[in-house]
């Protein structure tokens, strides 16, 4: 089938919006020109820094390769402290739903209709992207996850936001029935092992993931996959960046990040890249 271009959309551009309503949803975004009905959206969710025009900018280049448009919600913390988790359980307020609305408000903007997304996030954004990606599987095309300092573990016996267990997740959710097919692909850097400020060091956590998010990235994805076993789906693949710490720009400017997410989610674009 053919798509027709999106003549609104004939000239490439970024920008901020937000959305009117009770609860603030802002994002920025990046159409390249010439996008269609039938055109992926990309999502790339930034970490404790907020630094979610710099996703948006980073992005960009992927984006014109693969002709996507690119969304970097902004999850300001006042509103937000806890949208990794996608409920603040204190407020009620759910970024999940606020990423929902954004989603709904680019395609109204930009005549895209491509049911699923495919996400990515770093650090705190990887948090969010992986457990969107459970809660919301009917949506998501694919799953990206880059050092994120803890995870949701596919434990049904455990509590969310350590595992999975039914009508505890989010607002009382249980996972998407299609939980398991999200093709998952983690991110992290080898040197990536140190202890911060910000980094989850409850019992609990450290018992189960270790220390240190190379360590924890590589006991998440082997747990992925032993739940994945004998399913006849995707493995849960991981790339270790030699030599990064817990760094977003150098993880582009040193190891072309945008690139590594774009082959991971086998957006046509990128694969000529390796």
């Amino acid at each position: 089938m053919i798509h027709q271009p999106i003549h609104a959309l004939d000239a490439a551009k970024s920008g901020f919006r937000t959305i009117p309503g009770p609860v603030q949803r802002e994002y920025f975004y990046h159409f390249p020109a010439g996008l269609d009905a039938a055109s992926p959206i990309i999502v790339s969710v930034h970490g404790i820094s907020m630094n979610a025009a710099e996703h948006m900018v980073r992005m960009r280049s992927l984006a014109e390769a693969v002709g996507a448009a690119v969304i970097a919600p902004c999850f300001r913390k006042k509103l937000y402290p806890r949208y990794q988790q996608l409920e603040d359980s204190r407020t009620g307020i759910r970024s999940d739903l606020a990423l929902i609305d954004i989603l709904s408000d680019v395609r109204r903007r930009s005549g895209i209709r491509t049911s699923k997304i495919h996400i990515t996030g770093f650090s705190g954004g990887a948090q969010f992207a992986h457990r969107f990606a459970f809660y919301h599987a009917d949506l998501v095309a694919s799953c990206v996850s880059c050092s994120a300092g803890w995870y949701t573990f596919p434990d049904p016996q455990m509590a969310f936001p350590f595992g999975i267990a039914d009508n505890l997740g989010p607002a009382g959710m249980s996972v998407h029935p299609d939980w398991r097919s999200v093709p998952h692909h983690v991110v992290v850097g080898s040197r990536d092992t140190a202890i911060e400020e910000a980094l989850n060091m409850t019992p609990a956590v450290v018992e189960v993931q270790g220390v240190g998010r190379r360590t924890r990235a590589r006991r998440w994805v082997r747990e992925m996959n032993r739940e994945r076993a004998g399913n006849g789906l995707p493995a849960v693949s991981l790339t270790e960046l030699r030599g990064l710490t817990h760094d977003y720009t150098a993880a582009h400017e040193r190891h072309e990040l945008a690139l590594v997410i774009g082959r991971r989610m086998d957006l046509a674009g990128a694969r000529g890249a390796d």
